[in-house]
């Protein structure tokens, strides 16, 4: 299992995001500067990785709604905790020369709504390669794995490899972990 485990990545997301890709809302993730092992992952398993609430007030009052909605608290959805998988179906890169392209695809993808800021300023801003990634097979686990800490600096969209031999108990946990694709 922890062979398995050690070739399969963890992409941390906001509460909110991680909810609505788990509940298949969403079914496309951008990413920006993916390793180039991620580029020909298709067929791989994500682990969806979720970060801490939002402090700001306005946004832990949105956040709150959405997980409301979706019959979630900060109990039964913790932060810092692996809370599902997902498969990768496809990966391809955004057309940086072209945004209007990217923007069409939105409306057949299914991106988060933030997302689509977070493209234009980072592919304006820092010259970055930014990539969409197509998941199905998207599910809950029946329990989460609890306080699994991500890597210093990672942020909602980021993805990443087991850092240390707690991570690969935990990412093997989660890959052996019965799913609940009925939670919502």
């Amino acid at each position: 299992m922890l062979d398995r485990a050690a070739i399969t990545v963890a992409i941390s997301l906001c509460p909110e995001e991680a909810v609505c890709y788990l509940a298949r809302v969403y079914s496309t993730l951008v990413v920006f500067n993916p390793p180039e092992f991620l580029k020909t992952s298709i067929g791989s398993r994500v682990l969806i990785h979720s970060l801490g609430y939002p402090d700001n007030p306005e946004s832990a009052h949105i956040c709150k709604q959405l997980m409301d909605e979706f019959g979630f608290d900060a109990e039964t959805f913790p932060a810092f905790a692996i809370q599902g998988l997902a498969t990768i179906a496809a990966i391809f890169p955004c057309d940086r020369q072209d945004l209007a392209i990217d923007f069409e695809l939105n409306q057949k993808l299914d991106i988060a709504p933030t997302s689509l800021i977070d493209i234009q300023s980072r592919v304006e801003d820092g010259g970055q390669s930014a990539w969409l990634v197509q998941l199905k097979e998207t599910y809950f686990l029946q329990e989460p794995i609890y306080d699994v800490l991500p890597p210093m600096h990672i942020a909602t969209g980021d993805i990443w490899l087991p850092q240390h031999r707690l991570h690969l108990e935990d990412f093997g946990t989660a890959l052996g972990r019965d799913i609940l694709s009925t939670k919502v």
